[in-house]
């Protein structure tokens, strides 16, 4: 049997804000680490198209895809299968999601998905035959005050130890920390707290599957909300994925497929033929 080694959850320079590793550089990186493919899933939200200034749709669906493409050439070259993917969020919440068949012609058709209500762009995505599969649910970040100074840096193993130290912290949404942290009001949070985001969305029942592992260890996953959610729906597709943004979330995550795939449309076939043979966790 085949083992074909990918990873579904990787941003780029070019794109992604936060992403510190240019396209090809990325692609790179997974080749020496051993990996056959990688899927890139930039940010995909209105913040970024907004950012791009004054330009019509088409050529920010150009600039938005840039990583990709450099991507996407750097692996025909050396031999990396780079499938297009995207992170999508709409304009409604925090919630993250993985779109797996999603192609060029779709992005320039409809660019603006992202104020869609979310249940109406879902629903879109299914009949454009893509899968949605919720990034990294019931993440959680812990927000303190060191020295003076805002502190976020502990890393996930940390942060699920302090989490069931007893009295348990405060648990503030993301939306609420961004508000107080936009007013200038963050002296009135109780620091310590955990942030919690990308809550299960109302629309769970449309959902494909969901990021059961995410590897980027500057946020942590709860495990006891992850099994619930498996037990709530033993028909998710089940995934694991780096979340890479920089070299420290290289390889730290992954699946391996039954098959190989060259294409997102492929990848959405193999996940619902149950290809997955293993997640990678580490």
């Amino acid at each position: 049997m085949e083992r074909f080694l990918l990873d579904m959850h990787v941003h780029t320079k070019e794109t992604s804000s936060c992403g510190e590793v240019p396209g090809a550089e990325g692609v790179r990186l997974y080749k020496e680490a051993g990996y056959q493919g990688v899927m890139i899933t930039d940010h995909y939200h209105k913040q970024y198209f907004d950012s791009l200034g004054d330009m019509d749709m088409s050529r920010k669906v150009d600039a938005y895809l840039a990583g990709w493409r450099e991507a996407k050439a750097e692996g025909d070259k050396i031999g990396l299968e780079v499938l297009l993917g995207i992170e999508f969020r709409n304009v409604e919440s925090e919630n993250d999601f993985l779109i797996v068949g999603v192609t060029e012609e779709f992005l320039y058709q409809y660019p603006e998905t992202y104020l869609m209500p979310i249940s109406e762009a879902i629903d879109l995505f299914h009949a454009h035959g893509m899968l949605v599969i919720q990034a990294h649910p019931v993440r959680v970040r812990i927000m303190d005050w060191k020295d003076g100074k805002l502190f976020n840096g502990y890393p996930n193993t940390e942060m699920l130890r302090m989490m069931k130290e007893e009295p348990p912290m405060p648990v503030i949404p993301a939306t609420t920390w961004y508000r107080y942290r936009d007013s200038g009001r963050t002296a009135e949070l109780p620091f310590p707290f955990v942030m919690r985001v990308c809550e299960l969305t109302e629309c769970e029942n449309k959902l494909d599957g969901i990021e059961v592992y995410n590897g980027n260890f500057h946020w942590a996953q709860e495990p006891e909300k992850i099994e619930g959610i498996i037990r709530r729906h033993p028909e998710y597709i089940q995934i694991s994925a780096s979340d890479f943004h920089e070299t420290g979330h290289l390889a730290s995550g992954g699946i391996i497929l039954d098959r190989k795939v060259t294409n997102s449309r492929e990848l959405k076939e193999a996940l619902v033929d149950k290809g997955i043979v293993e997640l990678i966790k580490r």
